[in-house]
């Protein structure tokens, strides 16, 4: 894949575990592709600001803590749901990095470990604090949250929340970390049918996978599918 929108930016900042809380078993996104891959779907949206985004297996939440910080005054509200409450109870710790309150916490936490421990990759992560606390504190809007547990696989379970996004963005599980609740050849495509309940006409999808998984469904049309090692990512839209 050919880089449109980010080339030569440097993202140590944005490494999991640094700033932004990691815990073992579960994956991170490249920020890099994280970014090309939002500012891709926002071609083909039919706004480009006050932008809804949604991941339906947001995990730890670093996908949405990386897009919320790269597009300060874009994205105003941000959801994130997951079948599992460990990751929902990380999602909400990342995603308090948006918010002043949340960083200044993550700082006071940096700063005990560098008390305690001394450690220069410490002192590194309190520098980036205080990237990410500019951020924060220069928007115009602080970003509206919210995180619940929900099985994207069950429709039931989608539809007891009220949910419209005008970008849904998520990595599908794969590979040893991850999978889904319910194991079957079809995930992706349940997963495509269900979401169609928190999507609008002009909504755009962005699907990441890896080569083995397959996107054939009916009710969306591809503006893009997109090559990068071993993910394939899907760029979908609602048919009429």
């Amino acid at each position: 894949m050919i880089y449109k929108y980010y080339n030569d930016e440097k993202f140590e900042d944005f490494a999991c575990g640094r700033v932004i809380y990691g815990r073992a078993g579960f994956p991170n996104y490249p920020v890099r592709i994280a970014g090309e891959v939002f500012k891709r779907c926002l071609e083909y949206l039919d706004k480009k600001e006050g932008i809804t985004v949604y991941d339906p297996c947001c995990g730890g939440g670093y996908l949405l803590t990386v897009l919320g910080l790269l597009n300060p005054e874009i994205v105003i509200n941000i959801i994130g749901s997951d079948v599992s409450d460990e990751a929902i109870s990380l999602a909400k710790d990342n995603l308090s990095l948006l918010t002043v309150e949340g960083i200044l916490k993550r700082k006071q936490q940096i700063s005990d470990m560098i008390a305690n421990f001394n450690k220069q990759s410490h002192k590194e992560a309190l520098k980036s604090v205080e990237v990410f606390l500019n951020i924060v504190k220069n928007r115009r809007i602080t970003p509206k949250i919210h995180c619940f547990n929900a099985d994207v696989l069950d429709i039931e379970s989608l539809k007891k929340y009220d949910v419209k996004t005008d970008i849904l963005i998520t990595d599908v599980p794969y590979g040893n970390l991850v999978s889904w609740s319910d194991e079957n050849d079809n995930a992706i495509n349940q997963l495509l049918n269900n979401v169609i309940s928190v999507l609008h006409k002009n909504s755009i999808l962005a699907i990441s996978t890896d080569k083995g998984q397959k996107i054939k469904n009916d009710h969306f049309f591809r503006h893009e599918k997109l090559k990068i090692g071993k993910r394939v990512i899907y760029i979908l839209q609602l048919k009429e």
